[in-house]
């Protein structure tokens, strides 16, 4: 007598329980055997392979559910509630069929929907196993909200996707604190598209190694150490020649500092910048003043001539093969004002680039350009390549170059938007991550590239001549975690980690879209 396949069983043993559950809607495992069709491609898909599965001969149903097995014993023992998060693939149902035949529900759920309410429903349904592309995984694992919503039942996520940088997946464990399992899609065109975009960004890299010859880890990590010390002590005398933290044993608040040092409105933000970067390298003391908020003591009183000394070294340093001296003059100046400009008496000037800027431009420019070219070269659409050059700041002639040395002109340069899609952007970082990198993306095309320059450690000279919105600590975890958000399943960085360019400062974000 034949044997009844395992699937059919399982489902037979989950009776009128939920085997499905889509768009709010529940199939027992006695429905889908009935063939009941739940609403939606992936439900659907799934109930027609139940079909199928039950007209199998028994040899057949048995080959067929070896596979499955082997995805049942992967998610593990009862109870399973796996959320899939995927479209219709051949891998989604074998994931959701996996799960019936070990006595779990499938619950079928939304990949175009918003994160935050992908995130709702998973703390709703109790979710304990989730399936997902890897690119999506890393979109929800940095969702500012995430820690409202409760997956203390997560015990499993299953990505999908090229091969994942442990920066990712350390992220995404910290966050949702649940097992990762990386299943490798093969031969997939999301990773054909991520080993062209690496192996660019290594020829890129190639081209630009001259620019770094001469220049030693050891003599940019000793200029920053001097540019930081000097800047905040040109801080610390601006705010004391206002009357302020003249005296290690008087604390402030921060509205007292500010009233009494007449900061206006527009100044604010850029203070209290101040203020926390002063703590953070112990120029100032930070104590914890209760409900008042912090209290802030300040150091004994600086001359003019103390703060003139210490941009000696820097000075130094920096004209020893890194840049000239006019850089460095426009920081200096900048401090001179900063008095005036608190109290509004002088207007604020345009923000300017980061010293570190002008030692990397050439190194980074070379990449920029060779990024590009790579591009052209290897386009070979039936359409001109579309590249979008934005806040252009010496890297200008790099691309024009890149784009000029073509022997058949394919690429279309344009220097601002013309409200059509790009296959190329290049972009000088200017603003918040959150802000100004989902308006980069929507710039780009499908498959297309976003190349762009943004500080990736704290520039402590942007207090000065900066925004004074902008980021100081950590902005390399800040822009990449906004690229992800916008929907980059791929971020590169250059130079790579370790490379002595690196410690100024200044790297070239690669990222990709699908």
């Amino acid at each position: 007598m034949a044997s009844t396949p395992a699937l059919v069983s399982a489902l037979r043993e989950l009776g009128d329980r939920p085997a499905v559950v889509a768009d709010g809607r529940s199939i027992s495992g006695i429905g889908l055997l009935l063939g009941v069709s739940p609403p939606g491609g992936l439900p659907r898909a799934l109930a027609a392979r139940v079909a199928e599965h039950a007209a199998l001969p028994p040899s057949a149903a048995r080959a067929a559910e070896d596979r499955l097995r082997h995805w049942a014993g992967v998610l593990g023992p009862p109870p399973i509630r796996h959320t899939v998060l995927h479209p219709a693939t051949d891998l989604a149902v074998e994931l959701a069929l996996a799960t019936l035949l070990a006595g779990g529900t499938v619950h079928c759920a939304d990949p175009d929907q918003r994160p935050e309410q992908q995130l709702t429903a998973l703390a709703a349904n109790g979710t304990t196993h989730l399936s997902l592309p890897s690119a999506l995984l890393w979109q929800l694992s940095r969702q500012p909200g995430l820690a409202e919503h409760d997956l203390a039942a997560l015990r499993l996520v299953l990505h999908v996707g090229p091969e994942p940088r442990q920066d990712d997946v350390y992220a995404a464990v910290d966050a949702l604190g649940a097992v990762l399992a990386h299943v490798r899609a093969p031969h997939s065109q999301a990773e054909a598209a991520d080993r062209r975009l690496r192996a660019a960004t290594e020829a890129a890299t190639a081209a630009a190694w001259k620019y770094s010859i001469g220049i030693t880890a050891e003599q940019i990590t000793e200029f920053g150490a001097h540019l930081d010390r000097a800047v905040l002590t040109a801080l610390l005398h601006a705010l004391q020649q206002t009357g302020v933290l003249t005296d290690p044993a008087r604390g402030w608040s921060e509205p007292e500092l500010l009233a009494t040092a007449l900061v206006t409105p527009a100044q604010r933000p850029r203070v209290a910048r101040w203020l926390d970067a002063l703590a953070r390298h112990g120029l100032i003391t930070r104590q914890d003043g209760g409900a008042q908020g912090p209290l802030f003591h300040g150091a004994p009183e600086l001359t003019a001539a103390e703060v003139r000394d210490a941009w000696r070294p820097a000075v130094e340093t920096w004209t020893d093969g890194l840049g000239t001296a006019t850089v460095l003059d426009r920081v200096r100046r900048g401090a001179l004002r900063l008095p005036k400009l608190l109290t509004g008496e002088e207007a604020p000037r345009p923000a300017a680039a980061p010293v570190r800027w002008a030692a990397a431009r050439g190194y980074l420019g070379a990449a920029l350009g060779a990024l590009v070219r790579a591009t052209a070269e290897a386009h070979d659409g039936p359409k001109t390549l579309r590249v979008l050059e934005l806040d252009r700041d010496g890297a200008e002639t790099a691309i024009a170059r890149a784009l000029a040395a073509r022997p058949r002109q394919n690429a279309d340069h344009h220097l601002a938007p013309d409200g059509g899609r790009y296959d190329v952007v290049v972009a000088t970082a200017g603003g918040h991550p959150e802000e100004e990198v989902p308006a980069l993306v929507e710039l780009l095309a499908p498959g297309g590239r976003l190349l762009l320059l943004a500080p990736v450690t704290e520039q402590l000279d942007l207090l000065i001549t900066g925004d004074p919105r902008g980021l100081t600590a950590h902005p390399a975890d800040h822009w990449r975690a906004a690229l992800t958000a916008a929907g980059c399943p791929t971020v590169l960085t250059l130079p790579e980690d370790g490379h002595p360019m690196g410690l100024l400062g200044q790297g070239l974000f690669v990222a990709r879209v699908d």
